[in-house]
């Protein structure tokens, strides 16, 4: 048996936050994964594709999605690619009447409620395969619905097991809301030889024997969600035989965060954007993504540098933005300067005997860690650190005030301005 497995497709994300230009071309880009998934099904020539929910972000469908799908999942059955699907919480079950609209060919298959369904892959009329599926019947599923999976009882044919779950303890899964929660140690002993999960956005391996996977979701919707997305091919010969499972890149378009410090020497514009345009060349040498990847970008400046008071203006970071988009050749750029601070050098101040020299002499105590109570010096109340736990309360101090001494000697230079 051979297949794709995809989850977490998302059409229509409303992208809310963004220009109308950029929400509209990352609206498409989950189109256009979905249908280099499709393509690739077929080059491959599976013998199914199985979604392991949140096909659809919510429950509005817009037309050009519904037509979308319409003529994907033809162009699919069709080919006798039979495409099995697994309803989540961000689809549920109970979003029927909207999705009705969709004229469903024959060859898809929805799992849309929590009783496990046994369906037969087939290649050519030949059974070649089982798929078991579940689906949300709700939007907040809160059952483990894979333990009313049945024990697999055909001892020839692969059985895939197919759900949008929450494993716990798996990378990531603290991002999302529990629903359908499973345990991995009850999944590796149900006896199927693979387990097509969803619901987690990071792809990741959680047992090789046997195979329990999400694939991630197959285009990253947030500057949260970098890396490489798509779906996994999967192929097993017989019932307990080695799998073969291989990535498929799909995502037209990529987020990526760029972090720069060592900004000192820097001392305008277009310096700025060279040395931010170095980086950005540097980290694509690493991963230079495919040829026609598109980029969003998240820069992120820290530590000292000259132009820290320009960049504390919103209009001045709305113009570098700009400038970065064309350097960088991306999509968009966010700007993210919170960290930077002044160049300036405390060391002649610390030996002062003056208020200046005193509080550059308690900063520095507090960022070597030699103030016994950093909370107590700076005269914090306990408002000021509330939801803290007492062992968080010292590192979270040092945070806040790096690159204070600089701030503190810039402002004593320049006479308290800015």
């Amino acid at each position: 048996m051979r297949f794709l497995h995809l989850a977490d497709v998302h059409l229509d994300t409303p992208f809310r936050g963004r220009s109308e230009s950029l929400r509209k071309r990352l609206r498409e880009a989950l189109r256009q994964a979905f249908r280099r998934a499709v393509d690739r099904a077929l080059e491959e020539r599976v013998d199914a594709v199985v979604i392991a929910g949140d096909l659809f972000d919510g429950h509005r469908l817009s037309f050009r999605s519904e037509r979308f799908l319409e003529a994907e999942m033809h162009r699919l059955c069709r080919n006798g690619v039979g495409v099995f699907y697994a309803t989540g919480n961000h689809d549920p079950g109970e979003l029927g009447s909207e999705r009705s609209r969709i004229r469903w060919p024959e060859g898809v298959t929805i799992f849309r409620d929590p009783d496990p369904e046994i369906v037969d892959v087939t290649r050519n009329g030949k059974r070649v395969g089982k798929v078991v599926g579940a689906g949300h019947a709700t939007a907040r599923e809160t059952r483990d619905l894979s333990r009313s999976f049945p024990t697999p009882d055909d001892e020839s044919l692969p059985w895939i097991a197919l759900l949008h779950t929450q494993v716990g303890g798996a990378r990531g899964s603290e991002a999302h809301d529990p629903y359908a929660p499973s345990d991995l140690t009850y999944l590796r002993s149900a006896g199927y030889d693979y387990w097509a999960l969803g619901h987690v956005h990071g792809r990741q391996v959680l047992s090789e024997n046997p195979a329990v996977h999400y694939p991630g979701n197959l285009q990253g919707r947030h500057p949260g969600e970098t890396g490489s997305k798509g779906a996994l091919l999967v192929e097993i010969p017989t019932r307990g035989a080695p799998q073969s499972i291989s990535f498929m890149n799909l995502a037209p378009v990529r987020w990526a965060h760029l972090r720069l410090d060592g900004l000192d020497g820097v001392t305008h514009l277009d310096g700025l954007v060279r040395r931010i345009a170095e980086g950005w060349k540097v980290e694509r040498l690493e991963d230079p993504g495919e040829p026609d990847t598109e980029w969003i970008v998240r820069v992120e400046l820290t530590g000292p540098c000259d132009l820290h008071r320009e960049l504390g203006r919103r209009e001045e970071v709305t113009t570098l933005e700009e400038e970065l988009a064309g350097a960088l050749n991306a999509l968009d750029v966010e700007l993210r300067a919170d960290g930077l601070h002044p160049a300036a050098d405390p060391a002649p101040y610390l030996q002062r005997q003056d208020a200046v020299g005193e509080a550059l002499r308690l900063l520095q105590a507090i960022l070597d860690g030699g103030a016994e109570d950093p909370a107590a010096s700076l005269e914090l109340a306990p408002e000021d650190l509330a939801g803290l736990e007492d062992e968080l309360v010292a590192a979270y101090i040092r945070e806040r005030v790096s690159g204070g001494d600089g701030e503190l000697v810039s402002r004593f230079e320049t006479g308290g301005e800015g």
